[in-house]
C-alpha cells in the first residue's frame, strides 16, 4: 500500500480529531472512563498546535492517518503517535517498518514508544519488529528498540 507523508496543516485539525476518536477512543475509555468531547479537544488541541512536526499519512491522496516522530537530543527517535482509520489493513507495519529503517540511517541507537496499557494490538505489533518493554508507566509501557541489533 504505498503511503505518502505530507506536512499536517490547519485545515487537518478536525480530521486529525476524528481519527484519534476512531483509533483510540475505545482504549481511552477503556483507561480513563467514558470519552469526553470538551476534555479531549483540550488535548487534541494543545497536540495540534505542534503541528510543525506532524505528518498526515496519505493513500491515494487521501487522509489515512497521522505519525508524529520526534528526534531526541540523546539520538533516540521516538514515535510519540501513530494513528491511522480502521481500513487500512497492514499499512501500520509499512510506516513502523520505514520509522526503524530512517532512525538506523540517521544514525538513531534505538527507537521508543509508549503503549497505552490496554492497546494490546499495538503491543504486539511493536513486539513483532523486536520492541521491548523497557518500563511501566501506568497507564503507559514504553517499549524500546535498540538499533544496534539490527
Amino acid at each position: 500500500m504505498g503511503a505518502e507523508l505530507r506536512p499536517a496543516f490547519e485545515g487537518d485539525g478536525d480530521f486529525l480529531f476524528e481519527l484519534h476518536r476512531a483509533a483510540l477512543g475505545q482504549v481511552i475509555e477503556a483507561t480513563w472512563g467514558p470519552w469526553d468531547d470538551a476534555v479531549q479537544r483540550r488535548f487534541h488541541d494543545a497536540w495540534f498546535a505542534q503541528r510543525a512536526r506532524l505528518s498526515v499519512v496519505l493513500v491515494d491522496g487521501e487522509r489515512v492517518g497521522v505519525l508524529d516522530v520526534r528526534q531526541r537530543p540523546d539520538r533516540v527517535r521516538y514515535l510519540a503517535r501513530m494513528e491511522l482509520v480502521p481500513a487500512v489493513q497492514g499499512l501500520g507495519s509499512d510506516l513502523l517498518r520505514d520509522l526503524i529503517a530512517s532512525a538506523a540511517a540517521s544514525g538513531a541507537r534505538a527507537v521508543e514508544l509508549h503503549v497505552l496499557l490496554g492497546n494490546e494490538p499495538a503491543r504486539r505489533l511493536c513486539e513483532r519488529f523486536g520492541f521491548r518493554a523497557v518500563s511501566l508507566e501506568p497507564p503507559k509501557c514504553r517499549m524500546r528498540l535498540s538499533l544496534g541489533a539490527l
